[in-house]
């Protein structure tokens, strides 16, 4: 009996190891994937800090100079402007077609529904360059100028699917019961709407505005192709500095749209975890 006590106890000793060493291996192979991902990443932002203006490590000096620089870039600022300006039309339009489409699709049978569903997600799956070569081909076809129009209606396609789907998780826990009792009280579909649904799905709104902002503010390869030759977005512009190595002070524009993009992304996350809330 003794020595079956023993035989146990050697047993769950060696399993603890083992799960301990697991572990260990798991965490260590998590960290090199993390580090081959975010390393070149952060040698640009320490670049943007570099006084020999060059991308690289380690540093020669400390300085401040590239990003006063960058205060003072016409070009930068206007592309910058450019690029705001569409990221947040892109974003008041997908949020007004996405809730929309996510209105309908929770009151459509779970058979419809799943069969739409996958039908608005097919933009994600097809990929960029595919999807900027057809609708260059389209608005020629339909007579939409390439500029600010076509640049925003691709946007807006871009970021479409993302917006239905964080609006739609907000549907889902969304009481049909709360809906039924403010109609029965005499309010109408609109008054109900805005009164009890809009709330109830504002923070999955909200998320669904932030992240399509997010996804146009950052596109680059679809507005490539639909932006013609009179729109230069932040990313365009960042393209052609690299292209021709103009001025190292891309790496403080890459560096500022790093740091926007996270803290948008993490206000996402924020938003969703208050709305689980």
């Amino acid at each position: 009996m003794v020595d079956r006590v023993h035989q146990l106890n050697r047993v769950s000793v060696l399993r603890q190891r083992s799960g301990r060493v697991t572990r260990t291996a798991l965490f260590f192979f998590t960290g090199l994937v993390y580090a081959y991902l975010f390393a070149p990443i952060i040698i640009v932002v320490i670049a943007s800090f570099n006084a020999s203006g060059l991308t690289s490590f380690p540093p020669t000096g400390f300085t401040l100079a590239w990003y006063r620089e960058l205060l003072h870039d016409g070009d930068i600022l206007r592309a910058l402007r450019v690029s705001v300006t569409i990221a947040v039309a892109a974003a008041l339009l997908t949020i007004t077609f996405a809730t929309s489409a996510a209105l309908g699709l929770s009151r459509l049978p779970a058979h419809w529904r799943k069969i739409l569903q996958a039908t608005f997600y097919l933009p994600v799956v097809v990929p960029g360059i595919v999807t900027g070569i057809a609708l260059v081909f389209w608005f020629k076809r339909v007579g939409i100028p390439l500029g600010y129009p076509s640049v925003l209606i691709a946007h807006v396609v871009h970021a479409f699917p993302y917006a239905v789907a964080i609006i739609l998780s907000s549907f889902s826990s969304l009481d049909p019961r709360l809906l039924e009792a403010s109609q029965d009280l005499g309010a109408t579909p609109w008054r109900t709407f805005w009164r009890v649904t809009f709330h109830l799905i504002r923070p999955g709104i909200l998320g669904g505005a932030l992240l399509a902002f997010t996804l146009s503010f950052d596109e680059f390869v679809v507005t490539f192709f639909v932006a013609g030759g009179g729109v230069i977005t932040l990313p365009l512009e960042i393209y052609s500095r690299v292209r021709f190595l103009i001025s190292p002070v891309v790496n403080a524009i890459a560096a500022v749209v790093l740091v926007l993009s996270m803290l948008l992304a993490v206000l996402v996350q924020v938003v969703l975890r208050i709305r689980s809330r």
